[in-house]
C-alpha cells in the first residue's frame, strides 16, 4: 500500500537491492503522530478532522516530503479554514517552504483584508519570522497592497 500510494516510499521499498534487503527503513524528522496521521491517510484516503493547527503543518510537511499530492491539498485546505491574524503569517511560511501556491495565494490576499488585519497580522512572532526567512514575500505583499 504504501509503494502504491507514495512514489518516495515506493523507490525506498521497491527501489535498489541494497534497499530491499533492508529489514526496516528510519524515518527521521517525523513524529510518531504525524507518521501516524499519513499512514491513516494512506489507507483510508481521510484527512484528520480536528487536530492542532501544527499537527496539519507537521503533516503537510510529511505530504510533501513524500510526495502524497492529496494529502498535501487536504492539509493545506484544513489550514487555510483556520487561517486567522494570528497564524496566518505562519501558514504562509507553511505554504512557501512546502511549496502551495494555492495556499500562498490565499494566504497573500488574507493580508489584504480588512483594515485593521494588517497591522495585527505583522506584530506576529509568525511574521517576523515570515520576513526573515522569506524576505520575497514582503515584495510580493507590498504589491498587492499597491494593487
Amino acid at each position: 500500500m504504501l509503494a502504491a500510494r507514495s512514489p518516495v516510499f515506493k523507490a525506498q521499498l521497491l527501489g535498489s537491492m541494497a534497499d530491499a534487503t533492508m529489514s526496516s527503513i528510519p524515518l527521521h524528522g517525523i513524529s510518531a503522530a504525524t507518521f501516524r496521521a499519513m499512514l491513516r491517510f494512506m489507507y483510508t484516503d481521510a484527512c484528520p478532522e480536528e487536530a492542532p493547527g501544527e499537527m496539519f503543518h507537521d503533516l503537510l510537511a510529511a505530504a510533501d516530503r513524500f510526495d502524497l499530492d492529496r494529502l498535501k491539498l487536504l492539509c493545506a485546505r484544513k489550514l487555510w479554514n483556520n487561517v486567522s491574524e494570528d497564524t496566518v503569517a505562519d501558514t504562509l511560511i507553511c505554504a512557501e517552504t512546502y511549496n502551495c501556491p494555492q495556499l500562498k495565494r490565499k494566504c497573500l490576499g488574507f493580508f489584504g483584508e480588512g483594515k485593521d488585519f494588517k497591522t495585527k497580522a505583522v506584530l506576529t512572532d509568525g511574521f517576523a519570522r515570515l520576513a526573515m526567512e522569506f524576505p520575497w514575500i514582503l515584495d510580493e505583499l507590498r504589491e498587492k497592497a499597491g494593487a
